[in-house]
């Protein structure tokens, strides 16, 4: 009545100030004109597979995205914070050809929320500054970052000079009881030496104590000490599903690179620390 909302129940009469109806914003509809389908488990799947690692700073809003793009017969899903880098590949039906789009990081979750308990095919409609997703009587809709993501390809190393094989549950365990031990940079240091046979993990922390751990891995190439923040390593573990992993070193200063064994599609790269 008048613009607002009457609810009565028995004796109960309760009037809800309403706004006016124009003052709700448009949802711009997005032309199928370019568009391709893919399932919306891949679309979930290749957007939790790398999210976590885009930056929560909207400083530079490149790298507080998604960056999307089809490359032969897959569609890339990557994301970075300039510290640590994920890339996902997931195979395409359906042939797509687009320029690389950026998600808002932002707006990931609710996609998640929306689409992962979907198991058919969703349409991705693209235009200059949106991308619209369709499937059945759901419609969503999300901005498209201006701007250009960083050519990460460039600082994958090509080449290793150390690799180990470790079992992930055990690489895990181990990181966990990093936890206790660590400074405030979450500093855990790793030797790789494979002359010795060893992988030894420690931490150290001046008001706590310190901690070392050695574990079980098939170590080949040169002997190596350097250090990251575990906490990175461990957010990866949530996209590997094999049971083992393969993280390859290319030298002191250099990134390490993870991969599960039996998993190509999904790569994870993490910066050493200095400190």
């Amino acid at each position: 009545e008048q613009g607002n909302l009457i609810v009565t129940a028995g004796s109960r009469v309760a009037t809800i100030k309403a706004i006016p109806h124009e003052d709700f914003p448009v949802i711009p509809k997005v032309s199928q004109e370019q568009s391709f389908s893919m399932t919306a488990w891949d679309l979930v799947g290749g957007l939790k597979s790398v999210w976590y690692s885009a930056s929560t700073s909207t400083i530079k809003p490149e790298l507080a995205s998604i960056c999307v793009y089809p490359r032969d017969e897959e569609l890339l899903f990557v994301a970075t914070d300039a510290f640590r880098l994920a890339e996902k590949r997931v195979p395409l039906k359906q042939v797509a050809t687009f320029e690389a789009l950026l998600i808002p990081v932002k707006n990931v979750p609710d996609v998640i929320r929306v689409f992962e308990d979907i198991g058919g095919s969703i349409t991705v409609a693209i235009t200059k500054n949106q991308i619209g997703l369709y499937y059945d009587t759901i419609y969503l809709t999300s901005r498209i970052v201006d701007g250009v993501f960083p050519d990460y390809r460039q600082i994958i190393p090509e080449s290793h000079t150390t690799e180990a094989v470790v079992l992930k549950q055990d690489l895990l365990h181990a990181l966990k009881m990093t936890t206790v031990f660590s400074d405030k940079f979450n500093q855990v240091e790793k030797k790789i030496h494979p002359s010795e046979k060893l992988l030894e993990l420690t931490t150290r922390n001046a008001d706590v104590g310190a901690h070392v751990e050695h574990l079980d891995a098939a170590l080949t190439g040169e002997d190596l000490d350097i250090k990251f923040n575990h906490k990175y390593i461990v957010d990866s573990f949530q996209s590997i599903a094999s049971d083992s992993l393969t993280l390859h070193f290319s030298g002191t200063g250099k990134p390490m690179v993870m991969r599960g064994v039996s998993d190509p599609s999904f790569l994870y790269l993490v910066m050493p620390m200095n400190k």
